[in-house]
């Protein structure tokens, strides 16, 4: 018997989820599109579909990045973290400001928090700290500091959609920016915050020791930076013209402009020609 023979077998590499990771970013964005042709009675199964999909895809993409104990590590505990503050925001107040979800919507809910809200804080989170990477490079400070703006970016155009949409309500609903009263300002504060949070845990898994071949700052996050891009303009287009009779346009230039922050120059840089490096037998970008 041979040593070939005897070897066992590998296990797939991470790599072999990447064309998962777009796929699952294409199904989202379509569920997105088809979200404004959709019913009221059918715009919950939508939502699912949009945040399951991305959910995945950002998973995929971590475990590609990260490999697979350390993307386990920040698959699992962003969201487990999310819905911490989600519930703390829900019963006391903090980090957010006081609001509730519906109770009929979104199922299943665990201490009136849709569980699927809490999972959606993995997309947002991975996704703009991915492409934030190959803004700033990796340098941790610079990239967080970057990654929390694109993600309360996010949650400018997020917020006042999911508020139309009556998926939650705020008990103050006069305290935010102008044109954007009906969301507080401490809710974006919080959205900081737990995005900080977030980040750093990516940062401590991402400092433990990522393969060369796996560091997501070598390559251009395909998948995270699709997701940015589509949810800057995409999210601007349907606000503006698609959903709500166009009620939705008074605080529509706050996400253009701060989520435009990370989005801009991730696609400059994106669109630079990558020269190939040669050096002692390896290949780079």
């Amino acid at each position: 018997m041979t040593a070939a023979a005897t070897r066992p077998t590998a296990a797939p590499a991470p790599h072999a989820l990447a064309p998962l990771a777009l796929a699952a970013v294409g199904v989202s964005i379509a569920a997105q599109i088809a979200y404004p042709l959709a019913g009221p009675g059918v715009r919950d199964t939508v939502t699912v579909v949009v945040l399951a999909s991305a959910v995945v895809a950002m998973a995929a993409d971590a475990l590609v990045a990260l490999g697979v104990r350390r993307g386990l590590v920040v698959v699992v505990g962003v969201p487990v973290l999310a819905f911490a503050a989600e519930w703390s925001g829900t019963h006391t107040g903090f980090p957010f400001g006081t609001y509730s979800y519906a109770a009929d919507r979104l199922h299943p809910q665990i201490a009136g928090v849709p569980i699927w809200i809490s999972a959606a804080w993995l997309i947002g989170v991975w996704a703009v700290w991915r492409v934030a990477g190959i803004v700033v490079g990796d340098r941790a400070l610079p990239r967080v500091a970057l990654a929390t703006v694109g993600l309360v970016g996010w949650d400018l155009y997020l917020d006042p959609q999911m508020v139309a949409d009556d998926l939650w309500a705020w008990r103050s609903t006069d305290a935010g920016l102008p044109g954007m009263e009906q969301i507080p300002l401490t809710n974006f504060a919080g959205w900081a915050l737990v995005g900080v949070v977030a980040m750093t845990l990516i940062e401590i898994c991402r400092r433990g020791g990522v393969p060369m071949d796996t560091d997501p700052n070598r390559r251009v996050p395909v998948a995270a930076l699709v997701w940015v891009v589509w949810t800057w303009i995409g999210s601007a287009f349907a606000q503006a013209f698609l959903l709500h009779d166009g009620d939705l346009r008074s605080g529509l230039g706050y996400g253009i402009v701060v989520m435009g922050v990370l989005a801009v120059p991730a696609l400059v840089v994106a669109a630079r020609p990558r020269r190939r490096v040669v050096r002692a037998g390896t290949m780079s970008a």
